[in-house]
């Protein structure tokens, strides 16, 4: 199916725009590249529908950590 994000309404953008930070604001807390304070902190920027789409995002990713992990380069020979 295609889908060209462009031609979506304005909300439905603003919900894939949250999504795609709240994945990268676990990214970051995975990787210990910021802290976990950081969800709130981006969350209270957020206004209330905002802000719930936003957590419901940062709670599916948390639920799968291993896929954030940055892998161990393998060392050169």
């Amino acid at each position: 199916m295609d889908v060209n994000l462009a031609n979506l309404p304005a909300d439905e953008k603003q919900k894939i725009e949250l999504d795609k930070q709240a994945a990268y604001a676990v990214w970051k807390v995975v990787n210990n590249q910021a802290p976990q304070s950081l969800y709130q902190q981006e969350a209270s920027a957020l206004v209330d529908w905002q802000r719930e789409v936003y957590l419901a995002s940062v709670e599916k990713y948390r639920a799968q950590p291993d896929a954030f992990i940055i892998p161990e380069a393998a060392p050169s020979e």
